[in-house]
């Protein structure tokens, strides 16, 4: 019978440098994003006020309308 014996690893741990590099290196990244993701935001919120815009212009021309539309009710009223 032969006897074997254990195999040990030894794996090299990162030096601080090298820690520091990857925290760094995580913080740009998540700012990175953090940076996509304002952007966007702000990209949204532009496209949503136009959207309100467009949507208070609709209402002016319809309260106009309906403004016509009583008087001229008020005008057919008068008639019958």
């Amino acid at each position: 019978m032969g006897i074997f014996g254990k195999v040990t690893e030894t794996v090299a741990k990162a030096g601080f440098a090298e820690q520091m590099a990857a925290i760094k290196s995580a913080f740009k990244i998540a700012h990175e994003n953090a940076n996509n993701l304002h952007a966007e935001m702000e990209s949204e919120i532009a496209k949503k006020e136009s959207q309100i815009a467009a949507l208070q212009e609709d209402i002016k021309t319809i309260s106009v309308t309906k403004q016509e539309a009583e008087t001229f009710m008020s005008n057919i009223e008068k008639l019958i």
